[in-house]
């Protein structure tokens, strides 16, 4: 998993509330589509998915397994009164006594799983927690695409007084690792650090191998928050929507 210690107190700088807003249109068209009532955002950060989906009429819940990041999320849904709790997302069901409507993984967090047993075990514990019918949506801002073009260097952000840089690394076909630089202009001259975060580098064939060993139904594969058809080849990133039996 990622080690958000550091770098929790300037997520909101590189991932910040008015790109999360942009997906309001996305989550209300699937709010209506499965008349989700309930919601839990299982890799919360900072909160501005559950603010927004609250403001959407979901009653939201949210955990995540940085207490730095839980501790930033209460602040930033103050307002709203959001149960929140630091859970490691592959045992929900060992802190959440209840089931929801809809699980979110967003940004990429579900990318941190990169061994089989823990890929396996996160998708059993989401599907565990969602009510007959529910839904898991999972968003990812890697594709095939990236993935197979290898890039050494991205720009994150870049703001007038802020900028984030990620330089990748292949240590092998299963992993990349992203050294994040975040550079900060002070009154005199500049400041750094330096955070490393290993994710996966499963392509769009690797989930579908893995949701064929769960019991998810309807899976589908978006390349966008327009609900764009996946493309390996074009889509710049990858939106699954995986839907759990329905008794009724």
């Amino acid at each position: 998993m990622g080690d958000y210690r550091i770098l929790a107190k300037d997520w909101d700088a590189l991932l910040p509330k008015e790109e999360i807003f942009k997906q309001k249109d996305f989550f209300q068209k699937i709010i209506d589509q499965y008349s989700v009532r309930t919601c839990l955002d299982c890799a919360c950060g900072t909160g501005w998915h559950l603010y927004m989906l609250d403001g959407l009429g979901v009653e939201s819940y949210g955990s995540d397994l940085s207490p730095e990041m839980i501790s930033l999320a209460g602040i930033n849904t103050a307002d709203k009164g959001i149960v929140l709790k630091e859970v490691d997302y592959r045992c929900l069901g060992d802190s959440w006594d209840i089931k929801f409507n809809m699980i979110i993984c967003m940004s990429n967090s579900f990318r941190h799983m990169i061994e089989q047993n823990d890929i396996d075990g996160a998708l059993n514990s989401m599907y565990n927690q969602l009510n007959d019918g529910g839904i898991l949506v999972i968003d990812n801002g890697l594709s095939d695409q990236l993935i197979e073009a290898r890039p050494k260097l991205l720009p994150g952000r870049i703001l007038s007084d802020q900028a984030f840089y990620f330089i990748l690394e292949y240590p092998n076909d299963n992993e990349i690792v992203f050294n994040i630089l975040n550079v900060k202009k002070t009154k005199d001259s500049f400041e750094h650090s330096f955070e490393t975060m290993h994710l996966s580098a499963m392509k769009h064939s690797d989930y579908e191998k893995c949701f064929s060993r769960t019991r998810f139904e309807s899976i589908d594969y978006f390349g966008g928050y327009d609900f764009s058809k996946y493309s390996p080849e074009e889509s710049s990133r990858m939106i699954v929507i995986a839907q759990k039996y329905s008794a009724v």
